[in-house]
């Protein structure tokens, strides 16, 4: 190793390159890459850390989707009488809500998936009964668009701006076959 003088006139010899200190600095940047990927992946889980269970296959996320969003309104009647549709069905402590959901008591029906897919009543009304109360029992006779139709809940599709009717017991005088619903919706 050659030898430098310095300032004093004293002779030092020449401090070899750390190839330690070049490991270091590559594992902390190692480190550092590994780190920010897992705090980027743990940020972009929609999922609430599996505190509340999927219902019908539909998770409870921490955000709303726009890849398939439509809605529908519900109407349900127990022996003749309206009942109202509670708000935050689906909505789970304002931490995480399902992909069908309400947000207020009018009786809409929020399907926003972050996948095209068919989403049914029943599933709906499995959402509503873990989340919320007032559900009716028994099996309903099902109404769309005014019509008595032959499905199941489990076979009634939600379409865009349907309106449905569940009649519980003794129907109605009238049932809906129409909802207007908010500009926008």
């Amino acid at each position: 190793m050659a030898k430098k003088i310095n300032k004093d006139g004293e002779k030092v010899a020449d401090k070899p390159a750390s190839k330690n200190k070049n490991k270091i600095i590559a594992v902390i940047v190692i480190a550092a890459i590994i780190g920010g990927g897992a705090y980027f992946l743990h940020k972009s889980d929609n999922t609430v850390d599996k505190a509340y269970s999927a219902i019908d296959g539909i998770p409870c996320e921490t955000q709303e989707y726009s890849t398939f969003h439509i809605h529908a309104h519900l109407d349900a009647f127990v022996n003749g009488q309206h009942i109202t549709v509670p708000q935050y069905i689906g909505i789970e402590d304002n931490t995480c809500l399902y992909w069908l959901h309400t947000h207020d008591t009018s009786g809409i029906m929020h399907i926003e998936s972050p996948v095209q897919q068919n989403f049914t009543l029943g599933q709906f009304m499995d959402v509503w009964k873990s989340t919320s109360t007032g559900v009716p029992s028994g099996i309903p006779i099902i109404f769309v668009n005014g019509q008595e139709v032959s499905t199941s809940l489990d076979n009634t599709i939600l379409h865009a701006h349907d309106e449905i009717a569940i009649v519980y017991g003794q129907a109605p005088p009238n049932i809906p076959s129409f909802y207007q619903f908010p500009e926008g919706l």
